[in-house]
Order: C-alpha cells, then sequence, then structure tokens
C-alpha cells in the first residue's frame, strides 16, 4: 500500500511537469473562462502567473546566452486549498531555454501531436479525436509504466496554434474532461519565438504547465518539490532531441 500511494505521487509530480505573468499575453477571449478559480483560494503572495491560462514572450532582461541549449526554471509553486470539502492541490511551472535549432521545426515537432507518445516524457498515449475552428481535440494518457504497474491519468485536451507578431508560435492547450476525475483543470502553453543570439539565428522556447489535481495524496508537495523542476526541464530536452532527430532523418 506505501508503495502503491509512492507511485501515485510520482505520477502527478510527473503530471504537474508534463503539461499570467506580468508582460505575458492574456489568454484569446472565451477561451479560458475559469482560468483564475483556484488562484482566488491560493495563499497570499502566490504568483500571479498560478492564474494564468498561458505564459506568452520572452521575459525582460533574460540573458538568452545563458541558456542556450539549458533549459532553466523562471519560476514554480505549488499550493493546496479547499474547495467545499474537496482536497485540492494546484500550481504552476514555467521553463526557458535558447536552442541552436530551425523555429519552424520545433513547432512542426510540438504539432504532431500523435507523436509525442515516441518522445515526451510521460505521455502514455495521444490520439486526435477532432480538428476544427477552435483547434484540435486530443485524448491523452499520461503516467508511467514501472514492474508492470500503470499509474496514469486520462483526459481530453483542446490545443490551439497561434501565428503571432515577429514570427513566433503559441500553441496553448486547456483540458476539456478529465476522463478520470482525477483533475479539476489543466492548461499548459508553448511559445516559439526567433531570437538572435552572438549572431546567430535562434529558437528561444517557454514551455508553461498549470494542472490541477484532485484529492491529493499525503506528502505529494514534498514530492513536487523534488521533481517538478527536473522533469519539466526534460519536457523542453526532449522537444530538443526529437527536432534533431527529425532534421537528420
Amino acid at each position: 500500500m506505501a508503495e502503491a500511494r509512492r507511485l501515485a505521487s510520482l505520477a502527478a509530480a510527473m503530471l504537474f511537469a508534463a503539461s499570467a505573468m506580468v508582460g505575458a499575453d492574456p489568454a484569446p477571449s472565451g477561451w479560458a473562462p475559469g482560468a483564475a478559480d483556484s488562484a482566488r483560494r491560493a495563499p497570499a503572495g502566490t504568483p500571479q502567473e498560478a492564474a494564468a491560462a498561458l505564459l506568452y514572450g520572452v521575459p525582460d532582461g533574460l540573458a538568452l546566452a545563458s541558456i542556450v541549449g539549458k533549459p532553466t526554471l523562471l519560476g514554480t509553486v505549488n499550493y493546496i486549498f479547499k474547495d467545499g470539502d474537496e482536497r485540492r492541490l494546484a500550481g504552476y511551472v514555467d521553463v526557458v531555454a535558447v536552442y541552436d535549432l530551425p523555429l519552424e521545426a520545433m513547432a512542426a515537432a510540438l504539432v504532431d501531436f500523435e507523436a509525442a507518445p515516441g518522445y515526451v516524457p510521460h505521455i502514455l498515449a495521444a490520439t486526435v479525436r477532432r480538428r476544427g475552428p477552435d483547434g484540435v481535440e486530443i485524448y491523452y494518457k499520461s503516467g508511467f509504466r514501472v514492474l508492470g504497474i500503470e499509474i496514469s491519468y486520462e483526459s481530453v485536451f483542446l490545443t490551439a496554434v497561434d501565428r503571432l507578431d515577429g514570427g513566433a508560435v503559441g500553441i496553448r492547450s486547456l483540458m476539456l474532461d478529465s476522463l478520470d476525475d482525477r483533475s479539476f483543470e489543466h492548461y499548459t502553453s508553448t511559445y516559439l519565438a526567433p531570437v538572435v543570439v552572438d549572431g546567430r539565428p535562434m529558437t528561444f522556447v517557454r514551455y508553461f504547465n498549470r494542472p490541477g489535481l484532485r484529492k491529493p495524496g499525503l506528502g505529494l508537495l514534498q514530492v513536487l518539490n523534488l521533481f517538478v523542476s527536473p522533469e519539466a526541464k526534460a519536457q523542453l530536452e526532449a522537444l530538443e532531441g526529437e527536432t534533431r532527430r527529425r532534421l537528420e532523418r
């Protein structure tokens, strides 16, 4: 039983990493009307990023040369609150990096949604259910398998691609349905922008993930403190690796 609880906590920590700030662009009208719900119950002093539906943009003053090939944590926080009688856990992670890779090649890997299980950490399955003017509806199973044990979350997301000023690309997702009722919200975004570092054209990448879990297990906050940062960085490392593999074909 203790081992099962430990594995469940690890899966939850990975979910927090696998998936608004001053200067950030607002979500499109009607995109995420409930995005701030959990933040209203956050402890005093919780960063406003914890209320965002997406994070687009290059933060002012960021030393781009220092993050070439080095995923770097900009911020993360997690907190538990009560919604009625139910305990819930919310939070976010925000990671950036610069890669000496073409922006369009990185974007192509990101929007190949059904390829995600082949390279994205802890995505076990991905199936496109519908494509429409509002975006792409995708079924995901996320988690991990070890020693014949699977701990996973099943959900349906709506993902949209934004072509932005200056050649930037934003990819934003919101959870439409938690099929196992383990999550009450989940927002993610990946922002790609062309930058020049030391005279070379490169791609800036920003990965933002804001999930919310229902009935978190005891000790999960401590687990998150250990795993969220390295797991989030691993998302960008995986995208870099997949992009390079595709370019070498």
